[in-house]
């Protein structure tokens, strides 16, 4: 190999690190988030270089197994730190059942949506009007009464 090739190499290396510490990308699984974010949503999510914004959805370390990451709007911010909540409560483990997060949980803010095609885009710093998602099947539990009765 040509020493010239070698630097331009080098730098090449070089540039995609520096890229990967400033963006990153993400895809989204799990109904927390639904309408604004979908099972297989891909994102595309910048370093933090400011204090997370009310209505910014962002990415922080899970306070219940720091190996994953939750995408969650921020829903406010106290001495405590900030509360991460999901845009659909009910598929949601959020603020409600770990209380607030650390600021320095929060490393990236989501800035826009790649894929699907149909859905590229940037996200709006308020949720999506909630709809409901009928992506078929049953609900998780059909039957309550059974549940009740143990049958």
């Amino acid at each position: 190999m040509r020493p010239g090739s070698l630097v331009r190499l080098l730098i090449v290396l070089l540039a995609v690190r520096a890229v990967r510490r400033t963006i990153d990308v993400v895809e989204v699984r799990g109904r927390s988030m639904a309408p604004t974010l979908r099972p297989g949503d891909r994102l595309l999510a910048m370093r933090l270089r400011r204090p997370a914004r009310a209505g910014e959805i962002v990415l922080a370390a899970d306070p219940r197994d720091p190996r994953r990451e939750l995408i969650k709007r921020v829903d406010g911010a106290d001495g405590r730190g900030v509360h991460l909540r999901g845009d659909n409560p009910a598929a949601s483990t959020d603020a409600r059942t770990f209380g607030a997060v650390p600021t320095t949980a929060i490393e990236w803010r989501v800035v826009g949506r790649y894929w699907p095609p149909g859905r590229i885009g940037r996200l709006t710093s308020r949720p999506d009007a909630v709809i409901a998602i009928d992506d078929g099947g049953e609900p998780a539990c059909a039957f309550p009464e059974a549940s009740i009765t143990g049958s």
